[in-house]
């Protein structure tokens, strides 16, 4: 039973996609939100981690995933790579994230629970869905579900990040490492439903976009052949003398 529900809680999530991840989103990732986690790891990630072959190492790694992300580029017409090179850029990008502000906060404790947040998310989302779940009818999550999800799985992290970001602009730099993870923890189901969206582009990979029939002007022989031309009519008129 509880496979069962589990199993029908994926179908549900893989019903609601409907494409591979859009431009936008690859755009964004790409030249936005990449960077400034890179960037936040690069300037603090040493004093975090202080093991400079690790950080040499997670430097390597960004960037490698960064340049495959341009790459993949190319395949945006069918988005299996661009796809699966977004969900690179979510599991690294976390990390940078992470220990990034966590070195602007000065906090270096808990890093381990911090990275740990969106798998816990999302280990909480598939087990309060697949409680919700009704097996028995066509509506597999019903309205009354959905705001349960909303207000008591997702709104709870994002509100207490939101918080800790606030304080943490105004002067209490600590809460900047609790912030941004929390934040990170409101998306965590992405960390295992990215790979519907990458499945998806995958299975739809042979789809060709139905272009508009050009119009033919079908034109009858007969008209063709019993069309009279004026000869003279194309002939230059001679000058007499």
């Amino acid at each position: 039973m509880i496979l069962e529900r589990i199993k029908k809680t994926f179908e549900f999530q893989r019903s609601r996609i409907k494409g591979p991840v859009p431009l936008w989103g690859v755009l964004n990732g790409i030249f936005i939100l990449y960077p400034i986690s890179f960037l936040a790891f690069f300037a603090g990630g040493l004093e975090v981690l202080n093991n400079p072959s690790l950080y040499q190492g997670l430097i390597i790694t960004g960037i490698v995933v960064w340049v495959l992300n341009l790459v993949f580029l190319l395949d945006l017409k069918r988005g299996i790579l661009t796809s699966f090179g977004t969900y690179l850029m979510y599991l690294t990008g976390h990390i940078y994230i992470i220990i990034g502000f966590g070195a602007m906060s000065g906090d270096h404790n808990f890093i381990g629970l911090k990275l740990s947040l969106p798998l816990i998310q999302s280990i909480i989302v598939i087990a309060v869905m697949s409680c919700l779940v009704n097996l028995d009818s066509e509506e597999v999550i019903s309205q009354k579900a959905s705001k349960v999800m909303l207000n008591f799985v997702f709104a709870p992290p994002l509100i207490i990040s939101c918080i800790c970001i606030f304080l943490a602009i105004i002067g209490y730099e600590y809460f900047w490492g609790w912030g941004v993870s929390l934040l990170s923890m409101t998306f965590g189901h992405l960390f295992y439903a990215t790979w519907f969206i990458i499945i998806y582009a995958y299975q739809h990979r042979h789809d060709i976009k139905e272009t508009r029939p050009i119009k033919h002007i079908e034109v009858s022989s007969d008209l063709i052949q019993n069309k009279e031309f004026d000869k003279n009519r194309f002939k230059k008129e001679k000058k007499h003398d």
